[in-house]
């Protein structure tokens, strides 16, 4: 049975602390019953039936107990053991001289094993029960109904055997709680240390946000922001927490323009802002934001991201410069220009190729001179746009 007891399938399986004290607990009485037990027998061998049976039965109910862990019932082989240890110590005293009996200085240890198995509320319940179990003893006592009106062979080395048994159990039950609670300690401190890595962690991608990660209560108080603040506003946090966010709109109205929006939807997806900066300057913003709500589902934060767009719509505008330029010198090509350069082919047309000295051709050069100056007008203006736009790069 002691085989069986300790089968390296169940040793070996995952077990939670109370299962752990439970069966440390099993094994440790098995193994104290079988030496007290034994050693007793050295001088009452006339009760040799009496301990054997002790014996037999402390076996049988840690076999059971075990055979509940195995399937997984924890706290019903807790109470069962418990019980079944409680209920072996009366009977034995019933039948061993009663609240004299060597037996009966189990119970404190007893309550000890319950306190470590059952639980911390449980245990004040079973130490009254156990304290009228062994009260009735006395009542058993003083009516006469013990079979044995006093302990069963009172000896000097009886005694120091039980006495040395309790000795042992109390510093087999100090040792287990104090290496739970050492355990307990060392899973705290692991945790205690698992959580600032966290914390460390979670700082360092806070700090190192590039967009602005903003909290404000429903009245728009900032409650946190990320540092990436002062990199687009030029503030300081300190600057910031506990101020209301109308301060820092560009124009407030689209603050009352974006509440109404975010409490019908619970959510505000790239809303447009501009943002007021330190030295007065304006940054162009998109906010994401949504309502954080706790509880009893009360609006209580509002959370967002705020993402400067100023570079990005400076671009665009650049943009649209450029191309109102490219608009203006494609017109200029192609209908300025076209104009003189038409007037001159006209004019060329117009001339006696053959006879140069004729007074038409004389009459045709100042219109020429003229339509050359209108030309070259037109190819200043194109130069002067084409030097606009390289000059916005």
């Amino acid at each position: 049975m002691l085989k069986r007891l300790l089968a390296p399938s169940f040793i070996d399986s995952a077990l939670n602390p109370l299962e752990k004290n439970l069966y440390k607990i099993i094994l440790g009485v098995c193994l104290f019953v079988t030496i007290t037990y034994s050693l007793t027998l050295l001088f009452q061998q006339q009760f040799i039936v009496r301990y054997i049976l002790m014996i037999l039965v402390t076996y049988l109910v840690s076999y059971i107990a075990v055979f509940l862990l195995k399937k997984g019932y924890s706290k019903i082989s807790a109470y069962f053991y418990i019980l079944s240890l409680l209920f072996f110590i009366l009977v034995f005293a019933l039948t061993g001289g009663g609240i004299k009996g060597h037996g009966i200085q189990f119970l404190p240890i007893l309550a000890l094993f319950a306190g470590l198995t059952i639980g911390r509320k449980e245990i004040w319940i079973f130490g009254v029960f156990v304290s009228f179990c062994s009260f009735s003893l006395i009542i058993a006592s003083h009516y006469d109904l013990l079979i044995v009106k006093e302990p069963i062979k009172n000896s000097d080395f009886v005694n120091w055997v039980y006495s040395t048994t309790c000795i042992f159990l109390l510093c087999f039950v100090e040792y287990m709680s104090v290496g739970s609670l050492n355990k307990a300690l060392a899973e705290a401190k692991e945790e205690l240390i698992l959580r600032k890595k966290s914390e460390e962690k979670y700082r360092q991608i806070f700090e190192s946000f590039q967009d602005v990660y903003y909290q404000t209560d429903m009245e728009g108080k900032i409650l946190l922001i990320t540092p990436s603040i002062k990199d687009h506003t030029g503030y300081d946090v300190t600057e910031v927490i506990g101020k209301n966010v109308n301060e820092f709109y560009f124009d407030p109205k689209k603050r009352e323009a974006f509440l109404p929006e975010i409490q019908v939807n619970g959510k505000v997806q790239n809303y447009e802002i501009d943002f007021k900066t330190k030295d007065g300057n304006v940054i162009k913003a998109i906010i994401s934001s949504k309502i954080l709500y706790d509880e009893s589902g009360k609006p209580k934060i509002i959370e967002g991201t705020i993402h400067d767009v100023t570079q990005r719509k400076n671009a665009e505008e650049m943009l649209k410069l450029k191309n109102e330029k490219l608009t203006e010198v494609a017109f200029l090509q192609s209908h300025i220009v076209r104009r003189p350069v038409a007037n001159v082919l006209g004019i060329l047309h117009l001339m006696n190729k053959d006879n140069p000295a004729d007074p038409l051709n004389l009459a045709l050069i100042p219109k020429l001179e003229q339509v050359s100056k209108d030309l070259d007008e037109v190819i200043k203006q194109i130069v002067e746009k084409t030097n606009e736009i390289e000059g916005m790069n």
